[in-house]
């Protein structure tokens, strides 16, 4: 079993309150956990209170490494796709292989 994780920043230049983020962050989490079963969670300790900014942490587990990095690319495709009003300002992905 490999496991494949990725860490996403984001940066929501509509945003103008801690509310607007949030309705964003779950909006977004939510549509990522529909469409490509994975776990997503939200890196509060790099965020801090910075109402534009949001970083998601993102897993998943497989036996095909290959898979892995092509699931985690087309992640992140949909995630320019679908919100466009999203900006993204940085992303990594590391696999863990034998876990």
């Amino acid at each position: 079993m490999h496991v494949g994780i990725a860490r996403i920043t984001l940066r929501i230049p509509d945003s103008r309150s801690l509310k607007t983020r949030r309705q964003s962050a779950r909006s977004l989490t939510q549509r990522i956990r529909a469409r490509f079963n994975v776990s997503v969670a939200q890196d509060v300790e790099s965020d801090g209170n910075a109402w534009q900014s949001l970083t998601l942490l993102v897993s998943c587990v497989s036996n095909d490494t290959a898979y892995i990095d092509a699931m985690l690319e087309d992640l992140v495709k949909y995630v320019e796709r679908s919100r466009p009003d999203l900006e993204l300002l940085d992303y990594g992905s590391e696999i863990i292989r034998g876990v």
